[in-house]
């Protein structure tokens, strides 16, 4: 709590943008190519672009996108369709995108344009399904609550959707569909899968 001040979204902080710098060090440093699914206006975008990597970010609402700028190009796509040859990138990110979209087609998608051994990260969030989810309520709204304090939130200008799927549901989906997926459960309505691709020479994901 006490660096809140200094978050580099201190401006712009909202329950995702506040997750944007560990989703960043999830991105191998040696990443020459991005792609962020789902980007809206950008945020992620030009926050993990670099001199000698590439960031593609990927909306179906071409009225959220901005003006491209240095290291960063946007397309127009669904993310169940996305318009690129398999093995493109090497680390696809997605920020609560998988309540708005069939999640089964667009999780699979993101795996065909990622790079054997490459990092494909989802941040995103579920409904409350019951007291098995009652712990994490409770932080959620307590975290929330202390943080709320300290940073005035910033509302993007996309599209919002309630997620119709539990918690559970949303790990299932991403086990099922990412064989291999961790799931970590974060403060503030947020989990985090994190799946490595295999490689192809050995058949083993990176360490």
């Amino acid at each position: 709590m006490r660096g809140l001040r200094s978050h580099p979204f201190a401006a712009r902080w909202n329950h995702n943008t506040h997750y944007f710098p560990l989703l960043a060090s999830r991105i191998p440093a040696t990443t020459d190519r991005v792609l962020d699914v789902g980007c809206g206006d950008g945020t992620f975008c030009r926050f993990v672009t670099r001199d000698e990597r590439r960031v593609v970010g990927v909306d179906i609402d071409a009225s959220a996108l901005p003006a491209e700028s240095a290291g960063v190009q946007y397309v127009i796509a669904s993310a169940e369709a996305l318009p690129f040859a398999d093995g493109t990138f090497g680390a696809v990110t997605m920020t609560m995108v998988l309540h708005h979209v069939e999640a089964e087609h667009a999780l699979a998608e993101a795996a065909r344009v990622l790079a054997p051994g490459s990092v494909l990260l989802i941040l995103g969030y579920g409904r409350y399904g019951g007291w098995r989810d009652a712990p994490h309520e409770v932080r959620d709204v307590l975290t929330h609550r202390l943080v709320s304090r300290r940073m005035r939130a910033w509302d993007p200008p996309t599209a919002r959707a309630e997620p119709s799927g539990t918690w559970s549901q949303a790990r299932a989906t991403a086990r099922d569909a990412l064989p291999g997926s961790r799931y970590r459960r974060l403060a503030m309505w947020r989990y985090l899968v994190e799946w490595p691709k295999a490689r192809q020479s050995d058949g083993t994901g990176p360490a």
